[in-house]
């Protein structure tokens, strides 16, 4: 994967099945979505961050994705943990 192809999906969700999520192509971008979205639910939710690239074969857009490189979950307290 080249640097130009690569974005980052970032996901939140809560034990209820809430949450959020998107793709942007910038880390740090990323990582305050994740964290802003982990401070909007309840304690003990948990997120991650992927790396993903567009799938430019397939017939519908879609992405590939390939390595977590964070996981976060949020304590009791409403702070994020790695």
């Amino acid at each position: 994967m080249s640097v130009d192809d690569r974005l980052y999906s970032w996901s939140a969700r809560n034990g209820r099945g809430g949450g959020a999520c998107g793709v942007t192509s910038d880390r740090d971008r990323a990582s305050e979505h994740l964290d802003r979205a982990l401070h909007a639910l309840a304690p003990g939710a948990h997120g991650f961050i992927q790396l993903v690239r567009l799938d430019r074969h397939a017939r519908k857009p879609s992405y590939i994705y390939g390595t977590v490189i964070v996981c976060l979950r949020c304590d009791t307290s409403g702070e994020a943990q790695l």
